[in-house]
């Protein structure tokens, strides 16, 4: 606006034209090119041309003190003040880090303006300390500081500097007395910085919430209010159950011995408060509501390829059986895809159900050729039973996450069964939702019967095969359905994003530990050298040298076998006792007549044939590496060798073996 320029007091020439509009653009030309006004700066960017003041016409002049509201002379001394006002970066960071008494921060313009305060009073003692400053900042005199003081800052344009210092001298002085000796907390009104001017301290707080927080009645805040009015009229008594303490009825009491009252709004204000909600519903709300409302949770997003991870989890099919208890079931979904890739189903929750469903997986899997998945994600439920081998990390699959109990919403699965329900069952089946159910669509219908017992409804039923064939009807259409990240996989249904979005790194899966885990078992023995049975079917050695891989006289072995979608079983892993012994192929029969044999009957026959040939070899080879043995006598005379006899009591000996019966594999048999 006006500024004093090589000690002349100027005038912005873009305010006088632009913003009092008093001298129009073409006369401020016209008078600039006669020389009716000295431009004392021309203007540039970021920089205002700048008029002298006593160059400019009377009449100019007087519509400008017209506008400003007095001589030039006299207002240009606040604009010398402001220029003593800087930027005060250690105000800015006080202010903005300061914490009340209840953790919070201060006020956005409380900071702004404490920040402009601090500025003002650091620019007063700019000039207070400086006589040099007092001169340019004053007018060109320094007597009477403080009388002219106030007037200065009164006059500070507060847009750009909103203080809130006083305009009274003494009061002033104060202000900028405190300042120096305490700094910027001087500036810190006591509102915020008091806790004993607070209505409700902090113990009335905890005993409100305490009150609150009983989780058998739970009160309303009104109840509340009333239990602490009580409590102040000495009622009853308030025990603190974790110390024993009793709570002193005069800790609630102000400095002149009056109870500390409250209103039933500072209850609810008190009560409502966002972090007092929380610890309130903590004690209040189950462990699953709390943790699904208001606990905070992890941000994650699927993996790139299928198979990296797979997530199982059990639920209840929501209609139920005749007999009016519901089927249980378990799914494995790969987390990529949101494919079921194994399920299973029970008429009771046990471990089998989450073993069966491992074992419908691991079909799928070998059936598609995939390899072992990276990660699987587990409940402790039924599934804590294989934590010491199958989920076991490193044993079967190279990572096991345990999800944490009763926080549902970590595990992928959940999110699974959500969407299959809501989005397939109930698209497709009838009777599906809850009646309690928040969203409308979601509420099932159900129609009271009014009976004695006056609690029975009238609900269809099901058989136990019908609700498993529906539910392996609502995997099959989940996992053809369209992938919902359409963006990423375009075009693409479940099953397709899982079958081409397998991970590179996944490894061969080892079967015969595999099995040992998960398969069937049963306890066997090898028969003519040459296979075992399982099931009423004979299963191949591998080779008949496994044999010496046996322990001595023992050719008793289990056998794991896991049968595929059909229930049938193409090999076995055999082991005895914690040695692996080999992998048992399903025998062929081929047909005796020739005459009738197929390609398959002759392709039977000579797998049959070479383990035969290969038998023979191995005996015809190890009766060759026996050395012939040929027994001489010596030349010593035996007539020579005397030979003691004693007699024992044969009836004796006789008793001993009256009951003997040899073995089949007792080598007396022989003799």
């Amino acid at each position: 606006m006006m500024e004093y320029y090589q000690n002349k007091l100027c005038v912005e020439a873009g305010w006088l034209i632009n913003t009092t509009q008093i001298i129009s653009s073409s006369n401020y030309k016209y008078l600039k090119r006669i020389g009716s006004i000295n431009v004392i700066r021309r203007s540039s960017k970021g920089t205002p041309a700048l008029i002298e003041y006593e160059s400019i016409p009377e009449r100019f002049k007087l519509e400008i003190i017209k506008f400003i509201g007095g001589d030039p002379y006299k207002k240009v001394k606040v604009s010398k003040f402001e220029d003593y006002l800087k930027p005060d970066v250690e105000a800015i960071e006080f202010f903005s880090n300061y914490k009340l008494a209840d953790g919070r921060n201060l006020p956005e313009d409380t900071q702004k303006e404490y920040k402009a305060t601090a500025e003002v009073l650091n620019a007063i003692q700019n000039i207070v300390v400086s006589q040099s400053a007092r001169r340019k900042a004053l007018g060109g005199t320094a007597s009477k500081l403080w009388s002219r003081i106030p007037e200065i800052v009164h006059s500070v344009n507060k847009a750009n500097y909103p203080h809130n210092l006083p305009t009274n001298e003494r009061r002033l002085k104060q202000k900028y007395s405190n300042y120096i000796k305490e700094g910027y907390t001087s500036l810190i009104s006591k509102k915020f910085g008091n806790n004993n001017s607070r209505k409700v301290n902090v113990q009335i707080e905890n005993l409100l919430l305490s009150l609150y927080s009983d989780p058998n009645n739970k009160p309303y805040s009104n109840e509340v209010y009333e239990k602490y009015m009580q409590f102040l009229a000495g009622v009853f008594e308030v025990v603190d159950v974790n110390t024993g303490e009793v709570f002193d009825r005069t800790d609630f009491m102000d400095e002149n011995g009056k109870p500390l009252t409250i209103s039933e709004s500072t209850v609810w204000n008190y009560i409502n408060n966002p972090k007092n909600a929380l610890l309130v519903n903590k004690s209040r709300a189950g462990a699953l509501e709390f943790n699904t409302k208001h606990r905070p949770h992890h941000h994650r997003h699927a993996p790139q390829w299928s198979l990296s991870k797979i997530s199982l989890d059990d639920r209840d099919l929501p209609r139920k059986m005749h007999n009016g208890k519901r089927v249980k079931a378990y799914y494995a979904y790969d987390v990529t895809s949101g494919c079921v890739i194994g399920a299973s189903y029970s008429k009771n929750k046990d471990k089998s159900l989450f073993i069966d469903c491992v074992r419908d997986m691991f079909r799928f899997i070998k059936k598609s050729s995939f390899g072992m998945p990276l990660e699987v994600e587990v409940e402790h439920h039924l599934v804590n039973h294989y934590k010491d081998d199958l989920m076991k990390a490193g044993v079967i699959f190279p990572f096991v996450r345990w999800a944490n109990p009763g926080n549902a919403q970590e595990k992928y699965a959940e999110t699974m069964n959500r969407t299959k329900k809501y989005g397939y069952e109930k698209r497709y089946q009838d009777g599906i939702g809850r009646f309690y159910a928040k969203l409308e669509a979601n509420r099932t219908h159900q129609d009271k019967v009014f009976d004695g017992e006056n609690n029975n409804y009238k609900e269809k039923t099901y058989d136990y095969e019908q609700l498993v064939a529906d539910d392996m009807h609502m995997i099959h259409l989940l996992n053809n359905d369209l992938h919902p990240n359409q963006k990423l996989y375009k075009g693409m249904t479940r099953l397709e994003v899982l079958k081409h979005k397998v991970n590179p790194n996944l490894a061969n899966i080892n079967d015969s530990l595999l099995l040992k885990y998960i398969g069937n078992k049963t306890t066997t023995a090898i028969r003519r050298s040459q296979y075992v049975k399982v099931r009423y079917e004979n299963f191949q050695l591998s080779s008949p040298e496994i044999l010496s891989r046996l322990k001595p006289n023992n050719y008793n072995v289990d056998a794991y076998w896991l049968a595929d979608d059909n229930n049938v079983i193409e090999s076995v892993h055999i082991w005895q006792d914690d040695e692996y012994i080999c992998e048992c192929k399903k025998i062929v029969e081929y047909n005796r007549s020739t005459a009738e044999q197929t390609e398959a009957d002759k392709i039977a026959y000579q797998e049959q044939a070479k383990y035969v040939s290969e038998f023979d070899s191995m005996i015809k080879k190890s009766r060759k590496e026996l050395p012939k043995l040929e027994i001489i006598n010596t030349d010593d005379d035996l007539e020579d060798i005397q030979v003691e006899i004693v007699e024992h009591q044969t009836e004796d000996f006789d008793e001993d073996f009256d009951d003997y019966e040899p073995l089949n594999n007792d080598p007396l048999n022989s003799l």
